[in-house]
């Protein structure tokens, strides 16, 4: 896809892979729409890309749509959707509260969804669009202390899956991205830091770049770093080899 002249809106754009995403596709030509919940921090980020800061709150029941509404409203169509916003949680499953399971849901799961229900229809009728899921490594393997991320992780993954059969023979695709640790606030706001010395996080601009070239290479899915395709496949080839690992040496959590 040519990204030049593209509209693209970034959902969790504020900070993190969200800003490093927008800053790499305005570098790239595209118009970029920033969302998020700190409306500070998105403007910070829409001065340094000459994109537009549009406020919202994914986890109220009508924040998709009034998110797409305004990105509808600011630009004729929406050439690329880039669903990003993720919350995080980590302990035990008996201390999460119900309020806190269910913003994980809306946030990681269902705002993604109806975003892409709502957005998608005009890609298809235009002739063409991309569609990209920031995913988590923990969504294709689990990991402990984390069941309610994973289990939005693991659903986002199928749910682009699902689309990707539906949208074979048309110029609209949808990709999935893969990171494992990486070096952003996240693990600081899900209530744990990352404490361990293997996988290093690394830079949130090594997703922003695997989105860059999903996008403009028709990619389906990406791994960052690549080598956690091998965890995910050995997850999926032998299951009990894995859980045997994940249990001996630790997840990646």
């Amino acid at each position: 896809m040519r990204l030049r002249g593209a509209v693209a809106l970034i959902t969790g754009g504020s900070s993190g892979i969200g800003a490093a995403t927008a800053r790499s596709l305005a570098a790239a030509g595209a118009h970029v729409l920033i969302a998020g919940r700190d409306a500070e921090r998105l403007q910070a980020v829409a001065r340094e890309t000459g994109g537009l800061a549009m406020p919202c709150d994914l986890a109220a029941g009508d924040g998709p749509a009034a998110l797409a509404e305004v990105a509808l409203r600011a630009a004729a169509g929406i050439d690329i959707l880039v669903n990003n916003a993720g919350l995080g949680w980590a302990g035990p499953i008996g201390d999460i509260t119900a309020e806190k399971v269910a913003e994980l849901v809306a946030v990681n799961l269902t705002a993604p969804i109806q975003l892409t229900r709502l957005l998608m229809p005009g890609m298809i009728a235009r002739g063409q669009g991309r569609v990209v899921f920031v995913s988590s490594i923990a969504g294709a393997t689990g990991v402990r202390g984390e069941a309610v991320y994973s289990a939005t992780k693991a659903g986002l993954g199928s749910f682009a899956e699902s689309l990707a059969y539906a949208l074979n023979g048309s110029d609209v695709r949808a990709s999935v991205i893969v990171p494992a640790v990486i070096d952003t606030p996240f693990f600081d706001r899900r209530g744990r830091p990352y404490g361990r010395k293997r996988p290093a996080p690394v830079p949130a601009e090594r997703v922003a770049h695997a989105i860059v070239s999903c996008l403009e290479r028709d990619r389906d899915v990406a791994y960052v770093p690549r080598w956690m395709r091998v965890p995910a496949w050995l997850h999926g080839a032998a299951p009990g080899t894995f859980r045997a690992l994940a249990t001996r040496f630790g997840d990646p959590g």
